[in-house]
């Protein structure tokens, strides 16, 4: 009998389940896009937590009809969510609040918090956590609440803090917990001592068990509740197993979790994740960090630098460049890939003048260190006047092409900033992420850095990483070594080989993007 996992990806728009056999061939899945409930600012984003849930249910359950399968064959289920994920539950885990991605809720109150953390810790917030800015993060959203019962009186219910992931192995009967590395994304937990900060308590007054205990990616924290078995046909054995957020999850499908392991997620934003042993704390508030821990597997940490929104780039290009043309997003997207392939054949077979002739630079919002820069500035395509002596040759491809090479610039950008901070004499690169759906960007990348590029044989990478962490519950994954031969079997993951006469050319346009982007930038 076939062992069946099931899975929930929870991401910044679009939450999805998928259904599994037990060597990783997904067989069934299905999407939902849940409320958003905004303030008329923008600052205040929550997902609806008064349908969140039978939503949910009736997304699994349409799932489980879309497999065909005996949903009592499913012996695995866990969950990825966005980073930070927060929930705040009453007692008896229902949801009061669920926060959606870039929330900003706790705007007015992060400054007394970094003040308080200081007071109470010894510390700043970001030395504590690894994370800034303090506005984005759990702790401030909490504040809100106890401040603004005036609008909001909800403060009232809530009794703990759980992340998404695990508030919905939670409501399925799992026990209450938090995935250690969902945790570390919080705010709540110090990194130091891998600890909810005792501080906590003094500075927000918060009630009595307000944290669950932490738990390791891939253990079982229960199993499906009597409730939900009959809902929806599950067995009285389907193991709940605990969670990871969705960058993490990635990284783990395409086994970039050890020492060394530089991976980058493009999706509606690009972390830029360098795996290391020992905590970095950056002392200019320029990088995350946080836990990359899983059982059997990692025992590590993280640096990260982020690239800013990327997805949201190409979907722009796409309407931009051929509104008039076609129809659907979908053929957009089509003609923008072949555009962006025509571009690099040419690269690839022209001389240097001919592409100084139609070089396009372009900086549309993906940036180095994106997390650091406030505001929104201009974009900006940079080119030679058309109005000089020299006849140019450009057209709408190297404009295309400029807008990938701006996502790839950024990313890179990243890269060589964590080689620079943490030295790594071997590291290897790994790329994914739903626009990793364009081969001529992965080679690229393999062009630039003259290595091969690692990825996943699968655009539903975060899903990969998920069902490792249901072998790992069904012990069939016990150490790197079982991971390595699962994915050689399973065909997971492959490389992108550099070609050699592509190097330098690259080399010469990316120190181009980056002498440009610091003349803009100042």
């Amino acid at each position: 009998m076939t062992e069946y996992r099931m899975v929930f990806d929870c991401g910044s728009k679009i939450v999805k389940c998928a259904i599994a056999d037990e060597m990783g061939t997904i067989i069934a899945i299905d999407s939902w896009t849940p409320e958003v409930i905004e303030s008329p600012d923008g600052f205040q984003r929550e997902w609806n937590y008064n349908t969140y849930w039978d939503d949910l249910l009736k997304l699994t359950k349409k799932t489980i009809d879309s497999a065909k399968i005996n949903p009592k064959d499913i012996k695995y289920i866990t969950s990825s969510s966005i980073r930070p994920s927060c929930v705040f539950a009453d007692d008896e885990s229902n949801a009061i609040y669920i926060g959606a991605s870039f929330e900003l809720r706790g705007i007015d109150y992060a400054d007394e918090l970094e003040d308080l953390c200081s007071d109470w810790m010894g510390k700043s917030m970001y030395q504590s956590c690894g994370h800034f800015p303090s506005l984005l993060l759990p702790p401030a959203r909490y504040k809100y609440f106890q401040e603004e019962t005036d609008v909001d009186d909800r403060i009232s219910q809530i009794t703990q803090y759980l992340p998404q992931d695990s508030w919905i192995l939670v409501k399925f009967g799992g026990e209450t917990h938090a995935s250690i590395v969902s945790a570390a994304e919080s705010g709540f937990l110090d990194l130091e001592t891998k600890l909810w900060h005792p501080a906590w308590k003094n500075i927000l007054d918060l009630p009595d068990y307000f944290f669950p205990w932490p738990v390791l990616p891939g253990e079982i924290i229960g199993t499906v509740s009597e409730k939900y078995q009959q809902q929806l046909g599950l067995s009285s054995e389907t193991n709940l197993v605990a969670g990871i957020p969705d960058t993490q999850a990635a990284l783990l499908g395409c086994n970039s979790i050890t020492e060394g392991s530089i991976g980058a997620v493009l999706g509606t934003t690009t972390p830029v994740q360098m795996v290391t042993q020992d905590l970095h704390i950056s002392s200019e508030e320029s990088t995350w960090s946080g836990l990359m821990t899983i059982k059997n597997l990692s025992d590590n940490y993280y640096i990260e630098a982020n690239t800013g929104l990327t997805g949201q780039l190409l979907i722009w290009a796409a309407k931009l460049f051929f509104s008039d043309q076609l129809g659907s997003l979908k053929e957009r997207f089509e003609a923008l890939d072949l555009a962006y392939k025509r571009f690099d054949e040419f690269e690839r077979g022209a001389s240097s003048e001919e592409i100084r002739m139609k070089s396009v630079f372009s900086f549309l919002g993906p940036s180095p260190l994106a997390s650091t820069q406030m505001g929104i500035t201009p974009g900006i395509f940079h080119f030679n006047s058309p109005g000089g002596v020299e006849e140019l040759t450009m057209n709408k491809d190297c404009f295309i092409a400029s807008v990938f090479d701006n996502i790839q610039f950024a990313i890179s950008g990243n890269i060589d900033y964590l080689l620079e901070r943490i030295k790594m004499e071997k590291y290897t690169l790994s790329i994914m992420g739903g626009i990793t759906r364009n081969p001529i960007l992965l080679q690229r990348f393999a062009d630039l850095y003259s290595m091969p590029i690692r990825t996943s044989t699968s655009f539903e990478t975060t899903i990969q990483g998920m069902l490792v962490l249901c072998d790992i519950a069904a012990e069939k994954i016990q150490s790197i070594a079982d991971l390595k031969e699962k994915n050689q079997q399973t065909n997971t993951i492959k490389e992108i080989y550099p070609r050699s006469e592509m190097n330098q050319k690259l080399s010469v346009r990316y120190s181009e993007w980056q002498r440009l982007f610091k003349k803009y930038k100042e």
